[in-house]
């Protein structure tokens, strides 16, 4: 039995895995899929957010090997910079994600929330209708 990894096998596992975090946390910045803002409650950051960057910085990681492999100089140093930068963003932005990276909308409904006139203050805390 060869105890090498299978990069292929890797790679099929982890570039769909980060393609679907991507695309999740894109939807969430253009306001189609807001389900996963449920997870921003229970974190100080923006998670529904960070996981555009965590999903990109698993799609880098499962085409590591590939591009380690080519041994391009002028590729590898791009492409760390690039996986360096979308773990910071995506791990810091589960603890506090800055506001020019939220959204008009997001930063509004927190304008909204800070001031107690969104809409679970105005149902339940305001006792309106």
């Amino acid at each position: 039995m060869d105890p090498t990894t299978n990069y292929w096998a890797l790679f099929a596992i982890l570039f769909p895995w980060g393609l679907f975090l991507c695309l999740v946390g894109i939807l969430t910045y253009r306001k189609k899929f807001l389900r996963f803002l449920a997870v921003d409650d229970f974190f100080p950051g923006k998670p529904s957010l960070a996981t555009t960057y965590l999903g990109t910085f698993i799609m880098l990681i499962a085409s590591a090997h590939f591009v380690s492999v080519a041994d391009l100089e002028a590729l590898t140093v791009p492409f760390g910079l690039a996986l360096f930068t979308s773990w910071l963003l995506g791990v810091g932005g589960i603890f506090w994600m800055p506001k020019f990276l939220q959204p008009a909308w997001m930063k509004e409904a927190d304008r909204l929330m800070a001031r107690g006139e969104d809409l679970f203050a105005k149902r339940f805390l305001q006792g309106g209708s």
